[in-house]
């Protein structure tokens, strides 16, 4: 087990920092196009200074903010930068806020869509509190952008915020308040939707934030002296509240799709059993296909022991022994009686069995399943001994026999995700051989199998820690001990399930 795994996981490489910086001045970039887009071909009345000072202004704010952005997640959420995928669905979210935000403005500052940037990140990130950070950086950005705007198109600078409240610059007064529930939005959403996959719930939110926004507006409104005309216009933040609903319904799966992302909702889908790749195993590797079922239960309920990903752990039981496809009448559980590996040599056995975990990897890759998953299938075997095969060789040869030519040679885990499926794997296959089973022979069994692994050094560039092997197989003795009729005895007087 490996010690400071989290930091050395997300430790970033110097090609890694170079990508995120690229794409975040790439972004720059495309913000400050659209800015010059809106300053000088939407507006009647042009700036009176120079473009290329406009540019310079307008990639000042988008590198300071953006580059703030990349700063902060470097050292809270290095694991969003270390990835590139996720780094950039959340530089083409901001951009794309940015965009349709200013575009709407045009129209009228009341249409600019509360928690827009929010309701995008919070499907796409593991973590739902990142929605809040991109969606607040987003609204800043957004909102520094149109005051740039107007104090180039009116030249006032020191009476910009008193005239905004005394009744007498509407328009500022629009872009402050529409700021303020962009914010208010983007903090409600990744509360309202935490643990939430479907897709309804997104929507109800949404309708939720609509009705919030039109209230606090029509509050706020009442501290204006111009508020009969506000309380007219509050139809206009009503539609601004529609819009981040109907876009974010449509662009997340977009951007999964596009990045290849891992969410909870791409996670729930992808073990819906009308998959492709779930449908052929079903049918060509029905044995296969059941192991992978009762793997997917243990592998949840380990992974919410220890508080890691339940839906990836399910989602990579499913799927860890899709290799099986290519030769699947020479595994065991999907055959009936005849092995065809009695007429094979061990080696030529060895190298069929070890294929399944790089024809998976592959796979995987090729239908177009997030990488975590084909990840999961190449190391969830590791470098274990086919102990079989090896034994079946050294009974045919005097010679010294290669153990690396009878053993896996895919990657030890890296994941605890992975350290999971390995465990869960080799465990349901041994308890659904073993005869006669009870609670001291199911516990022995499972400890052996552990032992084995961790002796063999399997779990080496694994997070897992003792502890948490120790509670993964507790949670497989409880998920199976209810077959038991009495309580595993542990030293000590210890009892577990039954």
């Amino acid at each position: 087990m490996e010690k400071n795994s989290d930091q050395h996981r997300h430790a970033l490489t110097g090609m890694q920092l170079f990508k995120a910086i690229t794409a975040t001045v790439i972004c720059g970039i495309i913000m400050v196009e659209v800015g010059i887009l809106k300053f000088y071909v939407m507006n009647e009345n042009q700036p009176q200074i120079s473009i290329w000072l406009t540019m310079l202004l307008l990639a000042i704010f988008a590198f300071v903010f953006l580059g703030g952005l990349l700063t902060f997640l470097m050292l809270a959420r290095a694991y969003i930068v270390s990835d590139t995928r996720y780094y950039l669905s959340y530089l083409s979210a901001i951009a794309l806020t940015f965009s349709v935000s200013l575009l709407l403005d045009a129209i009228s500052p009341l249409l600019i869509a509360p928690g827009f940037a929010a309701l995008i990140i919070v499907q796409l990130s593991r973590k739902k509190q990142d929605a809040f950070i991109i969606n607040f950086i987003t609204a800043t950005i957004i909102f520094f952008t149109l005051l740039l705007e107007y104090m180039m198109l009116s030249g006032e600078v020191s009476t910009i915020f008193p005239s905004a409240f005394d009744g007498t610059n509407y328009y500022l007064w629009m872009i402050i308040t529409m700021s303020l529930l962009n914010m208010c939005a983007g903090a409600i959403v990744p509360v309202a939707l935490r643990d939430k996959t479907h897709r309804l719930n997104y929507a109800l939110v949404g309708a939720l934030i609509l009705v919030c926004s039109v209230a606090l507006y029509v509050v706020i409104s009442a501290f204006y002296s111009a508020r009969i005309e506000l309380f007219k216009e509050s139809w206009l933040v009503a539609i601004s509240g529609v819009i981040p609903i109907l876009a974010a319904l449509v662009l997340n799966p977009l951007f999964e799709g596009i990045f290849n992302l891992v969410t909870d909702n791409r996670l729930v889908e992808l073990t819906n059993s009308k998959q492709p790749l779930l449908r052929r195993l079903s049918v060509e590797a029905p044995g296969t296909y059941s192991h992978s079922l009762s793997v997917a239960n243990f592998a949840e309920m380990c992974a919410l022991a220890i508080g890691e990903d339940a839906y990836l752990a399910r989602a990579a039981a499913y799927y860890h022994d899709v290799g099986k496809l290519s030769n699947p009448t020479y595994f065991t559980e999907n055959q009936s009686g005849y092995n065809p590996h009695d007429d094979l040599l061990p080696e030529v056995s060895a190298a069929i069995i070890r294929k399944h975990t790089t024809d998976g990897y592959e796979l995987l890759k090729k239908s177009h399943i997030p990488i975590e998953i084909a990840d999961i299938a190449i190391e969830h075997h590791g470098t274990l001994p086919m102990t079989v095969f090896y034994e079946r060789a050294k009974k045919l040869t005097d010679d010294e026999l290669d153990p690396t030519a009878y053993s896996y040679h895919g990657r030890t885990p890296t994941t605890k995700i992975a350290g999971i499926i390995m465990i869960c794997d080799s465990s349901e296959a041994a308890l659904r051989a073993m005869d006669k089973p009870d609670g001291e022979r199911v516990d022995k069994l499972l400890r052996g199998i552990i032992n084995t692994r961790i002796q063999q050094g399997q779990f080496d560039k694994c997070p897992l820690s003792l502890n948490d092997i120790d509670i993964i197989r507790r949670t497989i003795i409880n998920a199976y001990g209810g077959i038991f009729h009495k309580r595993i005895k542990y030293p000590g007087g210890e009892g577990v399930g039954r």
